[in-house]
């Protein structure tokens, strides 16, 4: 864990106080002046220490003061800590990533030689919190695209997943988006890659992760039939036992 740091002091000075006590014991008035060079004691009345009683005047060379620092309109000047917040990388946030989901086709896990077979790959928005860095976080997870391998060496790429011909108000075989059309019958074992955006927030909003994580689905087997179309005088209802029936 690395958690930088920066300390900015600022020192407080304090203002120089102009009381006799310490240079002499005066009768009635006491004044004193420093000119950053020297201090200058006068007065009337007796006294002792480094000041005439006569009512004359001590000179003695000080060292300059201190430049004052700029403490804002009440003369206030604080300690205070700034600390920056460590940039969170892909591994880092990974323990936080959404469980796998699944990837479905239609009709129902069949397919047909030469019409589509529609995939559907449901990612949504997944946010977790927790500890990273020793600090409180929540990261938040937001699908930016969905990468679907039907299982005949060939890819789909598509931003969000797909949508069922339901959902679409298609019938079936109609293409889509996600959809595939086998050219050869087969078993096939489909899958699909989800890439999610990643973004952390320590308490201080957003923060974007560079790059994204990539979450596989399960395979999903694929059925893919032959249709064969023959021409009859009758249908199978009329000739049970006619060709295709």
């Amino acid at each position: 864990m690395l958690i930088a740091s920066l300390l900015l002091s600022f020192a407080t000075v304090a203002p120089m106080t102009s009381g006799c006590g310490d240079v002499g014991t005066w009768t009635t008035t006491c004044q004193v002046s420093n000119d950053g060079h020297s201090v200058q004691i006068g007065g009337e009345g007796s006294g002792h220490g480094r000041a005439s009683a006569t009512g004359g005047s001590s000179r003695e060379p000080v060292a300059p003061s201190p430049e004052p620092r700029d403490c804002g309109p009440l003369n206030r000047c604080e300690d205070f800590t700034v600390s920056l917040l460590p940039q969170a990388t892909i591994a880092d946030v990974a323990s936080f990533a959404p469980s796998p989901t699944n990837i479905v086709s239609e009709p129902a896990g069949l397919g047909v030689v030469g019409l589509p077979t529609n995939f559907v790959v449901r990612a949504a928005e997944h946010t977790a919190t927790g500890t990273l860095f020793d600090l409180p976080v929540t990261v938040r997870f937001t699908p930016q695209e969905v990468t679907i391998a039907p299982g005949d060496g060939s890819t789909i790429s598509s931003g969000l997943g797909g949508r069922s011909w339901g959902d679409l108000g298609a019938p079936q075989f109609t293409p889509t988006d996600t959809s595939h059309s086998y050219t050869e019958r087969g078993t096939y074992s489909a899958s699909a890659v989800i890439h999610y955006r990643a973004e952390v927030d320590f308490g201080r909003g957003w923060r974007p992760v560079p790059g994204t994580l990539d979450i596989a689905t399960g395979p999903h087997l694929v059925r893919v039939l032959e249709a064969r179309s023959t021409l009859v005088e009758r249908t199978c209802d009329e000739g049970p036992r006619g060709p295709g029936c």
